[in-house]
């Protein structure tokens, strides 16, 4: 396994090149690494250099600093981000790490919470996750640094933890979903006593911020190995924690169940083929649509009976996994308007009335991205295109049916405020402001009113005459006046008239 100075990224190698020549250390470190040694592009080059964040920033102009608890740089070259952080060691002292808790006391938290101590090289290294993220690689000799014992386990081709895997798991759980990540992305094979301290472990899950729990998570889907990620998290047992809602399904004995559970698995195995064929990866909302859609299917087909209030049912459906990860207003209303619009892009055995009004909506390109791998994952002809689909839309009857007033939701506007009568001592009024009725006018005002045409008519044209100096005259211009002589006296301190 070896790398080549073509495979990098040039901007990556222009920032590890200037911090050089700064003086300062800089090498290619972390998945950037991984990937390249085995046969994958990678995604982004991530930098780590013994500068400081400040110093960072006077070496490049582009730069910017950012996080609280992970303090790095950015440095930008157009849209792309190259990120450049410090040498940094484990924030406790190593003492911490070999001392064991007496049987009948409990186990010290260990949970990282900021992660600003710089240091060296080595100690970075050792500070990583997973040996298979411990590597760096020096553009100038073009040899990969190996402190941590990685290039084995990429021979082997396991995801083992670096140091002691109770400790590290304990140190940040999330790390449990990386190793899932990394285990289905790559086709690795999670080491055994790794594994064993993820079980262990995994109910420290609810320790983390949410956030950062289920951004984990949709990492696990976009890349291209959302089917292979959800086999380990149910194999695992992590589905009870990250969606004990979906989780349920499993242990369900109802056929109907089953079926739906084979409904999902063709959805991720066709999200994966699409995601590799179109290379890019998908938007959070549609993400979560796909996940959504199997107990809705039958509900959602063109051809069936309307429902009685479709739009709510499917917010009831939705509601409870969009709640348990906290996803963001404009996602969750993004994934309830791709499911509804499914009814209306998907397949249909009878004519339907064209929508036209669905193509500038921002849900449209998601929508037809998830109804192709419908109809790919059901054995139904593939709408390729967005294009293809307006044109069916086009050639359907000329009538535009009414659409449900959730598809014409803007989600890039702000909420509506409700609106409250006036706040008085009383605290908020609940009952409705009262209208006062206009005066009428007097009887004689109201006659000579009505004589008066209510049109406007434009009237002459009349410009007012400006005055010369010579018409007005010179007249004497007052000095400042002032009541009394003044304290001081002087010339000023006189009135003058």
């Amino acid at each position: 396994m070896e790398i080549r100075l073509d495979q990098i990224d040039p901007d990556a190698l222009r920032v590890v090149q200037r911090l050089r020549r700064y003086q300062h250390k800089a090498y290619l470190v972390g998945g950037c690494v991984r990937d390249l040694l085995l046969g994958r592009k990678p995604k982004d080059f991530d930098v780590a250099t013994s500068a400081t964040p400040n110093e960072i920033r006077r070496c490049f102009r582009n730069c910017r600093i950012i996080g609280r608890r992970f303090r790095l740089a950015h440095v930008f070259f157009g849209r792309k981000i190259i990120e450049t952080a410090t040498f940094r060691t484990n924030p406790r002292a190593p003492e911490d790490e070999s001392v064991d808790a007496p049987a009948d006391e409990k186990a010290p938290d260990l949970l990282i919470r900021r992660d600003n101590v710089f240091g060296s090289e080595e100690e970075d290294a050792r500070r990583r996750d997973f040996t298979i993220n411990g590597l760096f690689f020096d553009v100038e000799s073009a040899k990969v640094i190996d402190h941590v014992g990685g290039l084995p386990d990429l021979e082997a081709r396991l995801v083992r933890t670096i140091g002691d895997p109770d400790i590290r798991f304990r140190e940040d759980p999330v790390r449990i979903l990386r190793a899932v990540k990394f285990a289905a992305r790559c086709d690795l094979t999670i080491e055994a006593e790794t594994y064993q301290r993820m079980m262990e472990h995994k109910a420290e899950l609810a320790k983390c911020a949410q956030a950062r729990v289920t951004e984990e998570f949709y990492r696990l889907l976009r890349p291209g190995a959302s089917r292979r990620s959800f086999e380990l998290l149910v194999e695992t047992g992590l589905l009870e924690f990250l969606l004990p809602e979906l989780a349920q399904a499993w242990r369900s004995d109802d056929p109907e169940v089953g079926k739906r559970i084979e409904r999902f698995w063709a959805y991720l195995r066709a999200l994966d083929e699409s995601i590799v064929a179109r290379g890019e990866p998908p938007s959070d909302a549609m993400l979560l649509a796909t996940l959504l859609l199997p107990p809705l299917r039958d509900v959602l087909e063109p051809d069936a009976q309307p429902a009685q209030n479709i739009s709510q049912l499917v917010a009831l459906s939705v509601q409870p996994i969009l709640e348990r990860l906290k996803a963001s207003r404009r996602d969750s209303e993004l994934c309830r308007q791709i499911l509804l619009a499914l009814r209306y892009l998907l397949p249909a055995s009878r004519p339907r009335r064209s929508h036209q009004r669905l193509v500038s909506r921002p849900f449209y390109q998601d929508a037809v991205w998830l109804g192709a791998i419908v109809a790919r994952a059901e054995g139904m002809e593939p709408r390729a295109t967005a294009d293809a689909a307006s044109a069916e839309l086009a050639d359907a009857a000329p009538a535009e049916e009414e659409l449900p007033p959730e598809l014409l939701v803007d989600v890039d506007s702000p909420p509506a405020r409700e609106r409250y009568g006036r706040r008085g001592r009383g605290g908020r009024s609940e009952s409705p402001a009262t209208v006062i009725a206009p005066l009428a006018a007097p009887a004689h005002e109201q006659a000579l009113l009505s004589e008066v045409s209510t049109d406007w008519q434009p009237g002459p044209a009349v410009r007012t005459p400006i005055p010369s100096l010579a018409d007005l005259g010179l007249l004497p211009l007052p000095g400042p006046a002032f009541l009394g002589r003044g304290t001081f006296g002087g010339r000023w301190a006189a009135r003058v008239d």
